[in-house]
């Protein structure tokens, strides 16, 4: 039995999908895996590492200030 001419355009339409993503899945693989996308997603990374630790650093500090403020108060008061 030869199939009728809406399903053969059907079973082309789904195919072309099908291909249509793969090539879509290659085209993402290779570009994760480029050297100029590895060294953009490193500056990204190290930017925000960055931010962090500076923002980390910060907090250290006003904890420190907090401590050395609790400290001079106990030992001033009798």
């Amino acid at each position: 039995m030869i199939p009728d001419i809406s399903t053969l355009e059907r079973l082309a339409c789904e195919h072309r999908h099908t291909l249509l993503c793969e090539a879509e899945q290659e085209r993402k693989l290779a570009m994760a895996v480029s050297p100029k996308h590895a060294s953009h997603v490193l500056q990204r990374l190290a930017g925000k590492l960055g931010v962090y630790l500076i923002a980390l650093g910060t907090r250290l500090k006003r904890f420190e200030q907090r401590g050395q403020a609790v400290e001079s108060n106990t030992m001033s008061s009798p």
